[in-house]
C-alpha cells in the first residue's frame, strides 16, 4: 500500500492546490499640484478617442468574447475618465477630449484598448507634444478590479473601478513634464501657436517652422503685434469654443452611459470570475483525472498484491469520474460566455449619438465626428482667408469636382 500512496501523493497535492490574489482598491493616487503652476507653463492637453481595437472578423470577436458596440462605447467613455483625472491634479491647462489630434493643443494623449472585461483593463498609451517629442511611447498599462471595486458607494461616485490605471498614466505624464525645463515648456506652447497659424495660412507662417526627423522646431517667431498672427489667435479662440463643445458632448455621453456601463461591468465582472473559475475547474479536474488514471494503471500493472491492484483500480475509476465531472461543467462555461455577450448587447442599446449646434449649424456626433472635425477646420480656414484677404492655398490645391 505504501507504494500506492507514493504514486498517488503528488496527484492529491495537485488537486488540493489553491492560489490567492490580493486586490487593493485604487492604491496609486494621482499626484496633485501642491502650489499653483505658472500659467505660461500650463500645457493644454487633448485626449483623443481611444482605438477600440475591434477585429473586423465576427468569429474573432466571439473568440475574444468581445462585443463591438461595448468596445466602441468604451473608446469614447474612457478618455473622459482620464480627462477628469488629469484635470483634477491641477498640473495642466485645459484638458479636453477630442476626436483626433489637434494643432490647437500642446499635448496629445491617445490609447489602444487591449483588454476590458470588468475584471481586467489593459491598454497601450502614447503621448506626444506639438514639437513631436514623445512622452509615452506605446507604454502598457493594466489594472485588475476586485469585488470591492464594485461596491455601491464607489460605483455611484466618480471613482472608477480601474482608477489606478488612469492615475498611473497621469503620474507618468507629470514625471516627464517635470523633467522638462521652463524654456522647453514655453517652446511647446509657441510651436502649438505657430502650427495652428500655419495650418490656417501656410504661405504666411510655414517658414517659421522646420521639420526634421519627425520633430518640429521654430526657426523664428513673428512679432507679437503681427496683424495676421493676431487674427490667427482670434480664430484659435473660436476653435477652443468648438473643442469645448466637443468636450461637453463627450462629457454628456460619459454621464449618460455611466449607469448602464457600471451595471454592465459589474455583472460582466461576476460572469468573468465565474467563467474563469469554471475554466480552472475543468482544467484541474481533467489534469487530476488523467494523473489518477495513469497512476492507477501504473500501480495495477506493477504489482501482484491484490490490495495494491485494488487501490490502482480505485484511482483509475476516480480519474475517469473527475474527467467526466469536468466535461459536465463545459455547458455551464458556454452559458456564462453567452451571458457576457447578452449583457454587452443590452449595453449597446444604451448608446445613442448626440446632436449639438455650433456656429448656427447642427452637427450629429456619431461615427462621423472626425469628418465633422475636419469640416470645422475647413470653415476656420475660410473665415481666416475672408478676414485677411489672403488666397486660400489649400483650396487651390484641391482638384476641381466633376461638373464644378
Amino acid at each position: 500500500m505504501n507504494k500506492t500512496w507514493l504514486i498517488l501523493a503528488p496527484v492529491i497535492l495537485l488537486s488540493a492546490c489553491v492560489s490567492k490574489q490580493v486586490i487593493t482598491i485604487n492604491a496609486t493616487p494621482a499626484l496633485a499640484a501642491v502650489a499653483d503652476v505658472a500659467e505660461d507653463l500650463l500645457l493644454d492637453v487633448g485626449i483623443t478617442v481611444f482605438d477600440p481595437n475591434v477585429p473586423e472578423d465576427v468569429v474573432e470577436q466571439n473568440e475574444m468574447q468581445l462585443v463591438a458596440g461595448v468596445r466602441n462605447a468604451e473608446a469614447r467613455y474612457m478618455p473622459y475618465v482620464l480627462r477628469d483625472t488629469l484635470q483634477d491634479t491641477g498640473h495642466w491647462g485645459a484638458v479636453r477630449v477630442v476626436p483626433r489630434g489637434s494643432e490647437t493643443v500642446d499635448l496629445i494623449v491617445t490609447a489602444r484598448l487591449m483588454t476590458s472585461d470588468g475584471e481586467r483593463l489593459s491598454l497601450v498609451a502614447r503621448a506626444y507634444d506639438s514639437t513631436g517629442r514623445v512622452w509615452l511611447d506605446d507604454e502598457k498599462y493594466a489594472d485588475v478590479a476586485g469585488k470591492l471595486n464594485y461596491r455601491e458607494d464607489l460605483t455611484t461616485s466618480r471613482q472608477d473601478p480601474f482608477q489606478d490605471l488612469y492615475n498611473q498614466i497621469a503620474n507618468d505624464l507629470l514625471e516627464f513634464r517635470e523633467a522638462m525645463s521652463p524654456k522647453d515648456l514655453s517652446r511647446v506652447r509657441q510651436v502649438s501657436q505657430i502650427k495652428f497659424a500655419a495650418d490656417l495660412s501656410p504661405e504666411a507662417f510655414g517658414d517659421y517652422l522646420v521639420e526634421n526627423n519627425g520633430r518640429t522646431a521654430l526657426q523664428r517667431l513673428p512679432a507679437l503685434d503681427d496683424p495676421m498672427l493676431l487674427r490667427a489667435e482670434k480664430i484659435r479662440e473660436r476653435d477652443y469654443v468648438f473643442i469645448d463643445t466637443l468636450d461637453q458632448h463627450y462629457g454628456s455621453f460619459h454621464n449618460q452611459v455611466r449607469p448602464a456601463y457600471n451595471d454592465w461591468r459589474r455583472f460582466n465582472y461576476e460572469e468573468v470570475v465565474r467563467l474563469r473559475y469554471l475554466e480552472r475547474e475543468i482544467r484541474r479536474r481533467t489534469i487530476t483525472g488523467a494523473a489518477l488514471i495513469v497512476g492507477g494503471l501504473a500501480v495495477s500493472a506493477n504489482s501482484d498484491d491484490p490490495y495494491t491492484e485494488y487501490g490502482g483500480l480505485v484511482a483509475t475509476v476516480g480519474g475517469i469520474y473527475s474527467i467526466y465531472n469536468g466535461i459536465k461543467l463545459r455547458p455551464k462555461l458556454l452559458v456564462h460566455a453567452e451571458t457576457m455577450r447578452e449583457l454587452g448587447d443590452s449595453f449597446e442599446l444604451e448608446v445613442r449619438p448626440a446632436v449639438l449646434e455650433v456656429e448656427g449649424k447642427t452637427i450629429t456626433l456619431s461615427g462621423s465626428v472626425d469628418s465633422q472635425f475636419e469640416q470645422w477646420r475647413e470653415l476656420l480656414r475660410e473665415i481666416y482667408v475672408t478676414e485677411t484677404g489672403l488666397p486660400d492655398v489649400k483650396a487651390a490645391d484641391k482638384p476641381d469636382l466633376p461638373g464644378g
